[in-house]
């Protein structure tokens, strides 16, 4: 089962449990990867590789691992001109549709831009928001946009509680701490058994990735 949704590496967990967040501008996918993730992330992206890096994004998703799009997203913080990532970005977001591929977002300082192209460009795949540390009050204005929230290592307790469980998702990212004690931790807040947990989210893989069974690359 995919528990991990977002990992930038592999750790203990079994092949088929994580899906690898995998930079497009990498030569290949690994060879051991189950499922991947094709990243455009915005701390790489340049006004120079924009185009080049959603050429070979389309392209990679000729390998039937590939069930999502991320990480993708804005950031404030970061090098690139704001404007290259919302162009980068809108891009993704045709190709998501075109693709049907969910997207697992990185967004830093940028949810208000966000939400406003979501309600601009109105997909129909879902959108994930990864490593969601938001507050109660931000984490109600995605859920009502439609959102899932992906939680890491680090988040807001009453927001982990509170969440409706069919829009939670876990992962690693490029935390130390197992997939596994993460859904320990989880589980305590939500005050519901691990194996409960992990129920419940497998269902909500299943609802957003489409995933019936590994694929073969053979």
């Amino acid at each position: 089962m995919l528990k991990d949704i977002h990992t930038h590496r592999f750790t203990d967990s079994a092949p088929e449990e994580v899906l690898l967040s995998c930079p497009v501008l990498q030569n290949e996918i690994p060879v051991e990867a189950v499922y991947v993730s094709a990243e455009v992330h915005p701390w790489r992206l340049t006004a120079e590789n924009l185009f080049c890096q959603i050429e070979r994004m389309e392209n990679i998703l000729s390998d039937p691992r590939v069930l999502a799009l991320g990480e993708v997203g804005l950031d404030k913080l970061t090098l690139c001109p704001y404007h290259i990532q919302q162009k980068a970005f809108e891009e993704i977001v045709r190709i998501s549709e075109e693709y049907s591929k969910p997207l697992i977002i990185h967004c830093v300082k940028s949810v208000d831009e966000l939400i406003a192209i979501k309600k601009k460009m109105r997909p129909v795949l879902p959108w994930i928001m990864h490593g969601f540390r938001g507050k109660p009050q931000q984490a109600d204005s995605l859920l009502r946009q439609g959102f899932y929230l992906s939680f890491g290592e680090h988040y807001n307790s009453q927001v982990m509680k509170e969440i409706p469980i069919e829009r939670l998702f876990l992962e690693t990212d490029e935390s130390n701490v197992s997939i596994d004690e993460l859904y320990n931790r989880a589980a305590a807040i939500r005050h519901i058994s691990a194996e409960e947990l992990k129920l419940s989210v497998g269902h909500n893989v299943n609802n957003v990735f489409g995933i019936k069974k590994p694929p073969s690359i053979y």
